[in-house]
Protein backbone atom coordinates (compact mmCIF):
# COMPACT_ATOMS: atom_id res chain seq x y z
CA UNK A 1 0.00 0.00 0.00
CA UNK A 2 2.34 2.35 0.73
CA UNK A 3 4.36 1.82 -2.16
CA UNK A 4 1.31 2.15 -4.45
CA UNK A 5 0.74 5.91 -2.77
CA UNK A 6 4.12 6.76 -3.30
CA UNK A 7 4.37 5.83 -6.93
CA UNK A 8 0.77 8.31 -7.29
CA UNK A 9 2.25 11.17 -5.29
CA UNK A 10 5.34 11.23 -7.63
CA UNK A 11 3.08 10.68 -11.10
CA UNK A 12 1.15 13.82 -9.43
CA UNK A 13 4.31 16.14 -8.76
CA UNK A 14 5.56 14.79 -12.12
CA UNK A 15 2.36 16.01 -13.51
CA UNK A 16 2.20 19.31 -12.53
CA UNK A 17 5.68 20.21 -13.30
CA UNK A 18 5.06 18.89 -16.59
CA UNK A 19 1.62 21.99 -16.34
CA UNK A 20 3.88 24.39 -15.14
CA UNK A 21 6.09 23.77 -18.16
CA UNK A 22 3.46 24.23 -20.49
CA UNK A 23 2.44 27.19 -18.64
CA UNK A 24 5.83 28.99 -19.05
CA UNK A 25 6.06 28.39 -22.22
CA UNK A 26 2.77 29.18 -23.42
CA UNK A 27 2.86 33.23 -21.55
CA UNK A 28 6.35 33.09 -23.51
CA UNK A 29 5.05 32.57 -26.80
CA UNK A 30 2.02 35.03 -25.39
CA UNK A 31 4.09 37.80 -24.92
CA UNK A 32 6.71 37.34 -28.19
CA UNK A 33 3.09 37.14 -30.07
CA UNK A 34 2.03 40.71 -28.76
CA UNK A 35 5.55 42.22 -28.87
CA UNK A 36 5.84 41.53 -32.57
CA UNK A 37 2.07 41.96 -33.63
CA UNK A 38 1.32 45.09 -35.20
CA UNK A 39 -0.96 48.25 -34.22
CA UNK A 40 -3.59 47.34 -36.53
CA UNK A 41 -3.58 43.30 -36.09
CA UNK A 42 -5.88 41.95 -33.51
CA UNK A 43 -5.28 39.14 -31.47
CA UNK A 44 -6.65 35.67 -32.68
CA UNK A 45 -9.40 34.16 -30.36
CA UNK A 46 -8.10 30.73 -29.71
CA UNK A 47 -4.27 32.70 -28.96
CA UNK A 48 -6.54 34.70 -26.22
CA UNK A 49 -7.94 31.62 -24.81
CA UNK A 50 -4.45 29.74 -23.95
CA UNK A 51 -3.47 32.87 -22.45
CA UNK A 52 -6.34 32.90 -19.90
CA UNK A 53 -5.82 28.90 -19.92
CA UNK A 54 -2.23 29.96 -18.94
CA UNK A 55 -2.87 32.23 -16.60
CA UNK A 56 -5.50 30.54 -14.46
CA UNK A 57 -2.86 26.97 -14.07
CA UNK A 58 0.20 29.18 -13.34
CA UNK A 59 2.11 27.48 -10.65
CA UNK A 60 4.84 29.82 -8.56
CA UNK A 61 8.38 29.23 -8.47
CA UNK A 62 8.17 28.49 -4.40
CA UNK A 63 5.65 26.27 -4.74
CA UNK A 64 7.59 24.27 -7.33
CA UNK A 65 9.91 23.66 -4.95
CA UNK A 66 8.70 23.24 -2.11
CA UNK A 67 6.59 20.37 -4.34
CA UNK A 68 10.58 19.24 -5.31
CA UNK A 69 11.53 19.38 -1.29
CA UNK A 70 8.92 17.17 -0.74
CA UNK A 71 9.35 14.52 -3.59
CA UNK A 72 13.03 13.86 -2.43
CA UNK A 73 12.12 13.70 1.03
CA UNK A 74 9.54 10.84 -0.06
CA UNK A 75 12.77 9.54 -1.94
CA UNK A 76 14.91 9.36 1.16
CA UNK A 77 11.80 7.72 3.00
CA UNK A 78 11.10 5.27 0.52
CA UNK A 79 15.07 4.04 0.11
CA UNK A 80 15.07 3.85 3.90
CA UNK A 81 11.84 1.61 4.03
CA UNK A 82 13.36 -0.13 1.20
CA UNK A 83 17.19 -0.78 3.07
CA UNK A 84 14.89 -1.86 6.30
CA UNK A 85 12.70 -4.62 4.17
CA UNK A 86 16.00 -6.04 2.57
CA UNK A 87 17.60 -5.96 6.37
CA UNK A 88 14.25 -8.39 7.19
CA UNK A 89 14.16 -10.39 4.15
CA UNK A 90 17.79 -11.16 4.96
CA UNK A 91 16.85 -11.96 8.74
CA UNK A 92 14.02 -14.32 7.18
CA UNK A 93 16.32 -15.98 5.01
CA UNK A 94 18.86 -16.68 7.80
CA UNK A 95 16.39 -17.90 10.05
CA UNK A 96 15.06 -20.09 7.11
CA UNK A 97 18.14 -21.81 6.22
CA UNK A 98 18.77 -22.65 10.27
CA UNK A 99 15.34 -24.11 10.27
CA UNK A 100 16.36 -26.03 6.98
CA UNK A 101 19.53 -27.66 8.53
CA UNK A 102 17.39 -28.60 11.68
CA UNK A 103 14.85 -29.88 9.37
CA UNK A 104 17.80 -31.57 7.04
CA UNK A 105 19.49 -33.28 10.26
CA UNK A 106 15.72 -34.61 11.48
CA UNK A 107 15.40 -36.38 8.03
CA UNK A 108 19.04 -37.64 8.19
CA UNK A 109 18.12 -39.28 11.42
CA UNK A 110 15.09 -40.32 10.02
CA UNK A 111 17.06 -42.40 7.41
CA UNK A 112 19.46 -44.05 9.53
CA UNK A 113 16.37 -45.12 11.54
CA UNK A 114 14.79 -46.75 8.16
CA UNK A 115 18.13 -48.27 7.08
CA UNK A 116 18.24 -50.16 10.24
CA UNK A 117 15.27 -50.96 10.63
CA UNK A 118 14.97 -52.49 6.37
CA UNK A 119 17.86 -54.31 7.48
CA UNK A 120 16.45 -55.76 10.25
CA UNK A 121 13.73 -56.83 8.47
CA UNK A 122 15.80 -57.93 5.47
CA UNK A 123 18.05 -60.46 7.99
CA UNK A 124 14.87 -62.16 8.98
CA UNK A 125 13.62 -62.40 5.37
CA UNK A 126 17.14 -63.93 4.35
CA UNK A 127 16.66 -66.45 7.06
CA UNK A 128 13.19 -67.17 6.12
CA UNK A 129 13.88 -67.59 2.66
CA UNK A 130 17.18 -69.60 3.25
CA UNK A 131 14.72 -71.96 5.27
CA UNK A 132 12.33 -72.64 2.27
CA UNK A 133 15.16 -73.21 0.36
CA UNK A 134 16.78 -75.82 2.24
CA UNK A 135 13.38 -77.23 2.70
CA UNK A 136 12.54 -77.53 -1.02
CA UNK A 137 16.21 -78.84 -1.88
CA UNK A 138 15.48 -81.48 0.70
CA UNK A 139 12.03 -82.42 -1.07
CA UNK A 140 13.29 -82.10 -4.92
CA UNK A 141 16.32 -84.13 -3.64
CA UNK A 142 13.82 -86.85 -2.36
CA UNK A 143 11.80 -86.29 -5.64
CA UNK A 144 14.53 -86.90 -7.90
CA UNK A 145 15.70 -90.00 -6.09
CA UNK A 146 11.78 -91.73 -6.57
CA UNK A 147 12.14 -90.58 -9.65
CA UNK A 148 15.85 -92.32 -10.68
CA UNK A 149 14.47 -95.29 -9.18
CA UNK A 150 11.29 -95.23 -11.51
CA UNK A 151 13.51 -94.58 -14.97
CA UNK A 152 15.81 -96.91 -13.98
CA UNK A 153 12.64 -99.83 -13.99
CA UNK A 154 10.96 -98.27 -17.07
CA UNK A 155 14.60 -98.71 -18.97
CA UNK A 156 15.05 -102.60 -18.15
CA UNK A 157 11.42 -103.19 -19.27
CA UNK A 158 11.76 -101.05 -22.33
CA UNK A 159 15.26 -102.75 -22.76
CA UNK A 160 13.80 -106.37 -22.49
CA UNK A 161 10.88 -105.32 -24.86
CA UNK A 162 13.21 -103.88 -27.43
CA UNK A 163 15.33 -107.36 -27.24
CA UNK A 164 12.49 -108.89 -27.83
CA UNK A 165 11.35 -106.83 -30.49
CA UNK A 166 14.60 -107.28 -32.51
CA UNK A 167 14.48 -111.01 -32.55
CA UNK A 168 10.51 -110.78 -34.23
CA UNK A 169 12.21 -108.08 -36.58
CA UNK A 170 15.44 -110.24 -37.08
CA UNK A 171 12.92 -113.21 -38.05
CA UNK A 172 10.94 -111.44 -40.47
CA UNK A 173 13.91 -110.18 -42.27
CA UNK A 174 15.01 -113.45 -42.89
CA UNK A 175 11.89 -114.18 -44.08
CA UNK A 176 11.33 -111.37 -46.30
CA UNK A 177 15.04 -111.97 -47.55
CA UNK A 178 14.15 -115.47 -48.70
CA UNK A 179 10.96 -114.00 -50.32
CA UNK A 180 12.98 -111.09 -51.77
CA UNK A 181 15.54 -113.90 -53.23
CA UNK A 182 13.28 -115.94 -54.53
CA UNK A 183 11.39 -112.44 -56.36
CA UNK A 184 14.40 -110.72 -57.57
CA UNK A 185 15.43 -114.67 -59.28
CA UNK A 186 11.81 -114.60 -60.96
CA UNK A 187 12.44 -110.86 -62.34
CA UNK A 188 16.10 -111.66 -63.70
CA UNK A 189 14.65 -114.57 -65.52
CA UNK A 190 12.43 -112.46 -66.95
CA UNK A 191 14.35 -109.11 -67.39
CA UNK A 192 16.94 -111.92 -69.25
CA UNK A 193 14.45 -113.12 -71.97
CA UNK A 194 13.11 -108.93 -72.29
CA UNK A 195 16.72 -108.41 -72.93
CA UNK A 196 17.18 -111.23 -75.71
CA UNK A 197 14.12 -110.06 -77.21
CA UNK A 198 14.94 -106.96 -77.54
CA UNK A 199 18.79 -107.44 -78.61
CA UNK A 200 17.12 -109.33 -81.67
CA UNK A 201 14.73 -106.32 -82.26
CA UNK A 202 17.78 -104.04 -81.96
CA UNK A 203 20.18 -106.15 -84.60
CA UNK A 204 17.56 -106.19 -87.11
CA UNK A 205 16.55 -102.46 -86.75
CA UNK A 206 20.31 -102.43 -87.05
CA UNK A 207 20.38 -103.96 -90.36
CA UNK A 208 17.67 -102.15 -91.75
CA UNK A 209 19.35 -99.65 -91.16
CA UNK A 210 22.69 -99.86 -92.59
CA UNK A 211 21.36 -101.42 -95.93
CA UNK A 212 19.65 -98.20 -95.66
CA UNK A 213 22.46 -95.88 -95.56
CA UNK A 214 24.32 -98.25 -97.92
CA UNK A 215 21.74 -97.14 -100.62
CA UNK A 216 21.39 -93.18 -99.54
CA UNK A 217 25.75 -93.58 -99.71
CA UNK A 218 25.69 -94.48 -103.37
CA UNK A 219 23.36 -92.45 -104.64
CA UNK A 220 25.17 -89.45 -102.48
CA UNK A 221 28.41 -90.90 -104.24
CA UNK A 222 26.56 -90.69 -107.94
CA UNK A 223 25.41 -87.26 -107.16
CA UNK A 224 29.01 -86.03 -105.88
CA UNK A 225 30.83 -88.12 -109.06
CA UNK A 226 28.21 -86.00 -111.57
CA UNK A 227 28.95 -82.20 -109.57
CA UNK A 228 32.39 -83.28 -110.13
CA UNK A 229 32.58 -84.02 -113.64
CA UNK A 230 29.90 -80.53 -114.22
CA UNK A 231 32.75 -78.31 -112.32
CA UNK A 232 35.34 -80.18 -114.50
CA UNK A 233 33.91 -79.57 -117.11
CA UNK A 234 33.12 -75.91 -116.38
CA UNK A 235 36.73 -75.48 -114.74
CA UNK A 236 38.18 -76.88 -118.79
CA UNK A 237 35.88 -74.07 -120.78
CA UNK A 238 37.33 -71.54 -118.44
CA UNK A 239 40.77 -72.38 -118.54
CA UNK A 240 40.08 -72.69 -122.65
CA UNK A 241 38.90 -69.60 -122.20
CA UNK A 242 41.60 -67.63 -120.57
CA UNK A 243 44.14 -69.57 -122.65
CA UNK A 244 42.41 -67.79 -126.07
CA UNK A 245 42.31 -64.46 -124.27
CA UNK A 246 46.01 -64.50 -122.74
CA UNK A 247 47.01 -65.73 -126.92
CA UNK A 248 45.13 -62.68 -127.89
CA UNK A 249 47.08 -60.57 -125.37
CA UNK A 250 50.38 -62.03 -126.80
CA UNK A 251 49.28 -61.64 -130.30
CA UNK A 252 48.38 -58.32 -130.00
CA UNK A 253 51.88 -57.88 -128.02
CA UNK A 254 53.80 -58.90 -130.93
CA UNK A 255 52.17 -57.36 -133.43
CA UNK A 256 52.57 -53.66 -131.86
CA UNK A 257 56.20 -54.99 -131.52
CA UNK A 258 56.89 -55.82 -135.34
CA UNK A 259 55.21 -52.50 -135.91
CA UNK A 260 57.67 -50.69 -133.76
CA UNK A 261 60.30 -52.50 -135.93
CA UNK A 262 58.78 -51.79 -138.93
CA UNK A 263 58.37 -48.17 -138.32
CA UNK A 264 61.73 -48.39 -137.16
CA UNK A 265 63.23 -49.84 -139.89
CA UNK A 266 61.00 -47.53 -142.13
CA UNK A 267 62.76 -44.41 -140.58
CA UNK A 268 66.16 -46.13 -141.06
CA UNK A 269 65.42 -46.47 -144.48
CA UNK A 270 64.12 -42.80 -144.45
CA UNK A 271 67.57 -41.44 -143.30
CA UNK A 272 69.71 -43.94 -145.44
CA UNK A 273 67.25 -42.19 -148.66
CA UNK A 274 67.88 -38.53 -147.28
CA UNK A 275 72.08 -39.38 -146.61
CA UNK A 276 72.45 -40.88 -150.20
CA UNK A 277 70.54 -37.93 -151.90
CA UNK A 278 72.74 -35.47 -149.79
CA UNK A 279 75.58 -37.70 -150.38
CA UNK A 280 77.64 -37.66 -147.65
CA UNK A 281 79.61 -39.98 -145.87
CA UNK A 282 80.04 -38.54 -141.90
CA UNK A 283 76.16 -37.48 -142.20
CA UNK A 284 75.06 -41.14 -142.98
CA UNK A 285 77.20 -41.96 -140.22
CA UNK A 286 76.19 -39.57 -137.86
CA UNK A 287 72.26 -40.73 -138.96
CA UNK A 288 73.01 -44.21 -138.62
CA UNK A 289 74.39 -43.95 -134.87
CA UNK A 290 71.59 -41.44 -134.08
Amino acid sequence: MKKTRQKKKLKWISSNTSLYKLTQRVSKTFKNFQINMSANTKMPTFMKAMANVAAENKVSSKVIKAKMAAKAKRAKEVSKERALELSEEKKNAKELTKLQKIADKEAAKQAKAEAKEAAKQAKVEAKEAAKLEKAKAAAEAKEAKAAEKLLAKEAKAAEKQQAKEAKAAEKALVKQAKIDAKEAAKEEAKEAKEMEKQQAKEAKATEKQKVKEAKAAEKLAAKEAKAAEKLKAKEAKKAEKLAAKEAKKEIAKTEKVEAKKAAKLDRQDLIQEIVEKLGGEEITQVAVEA
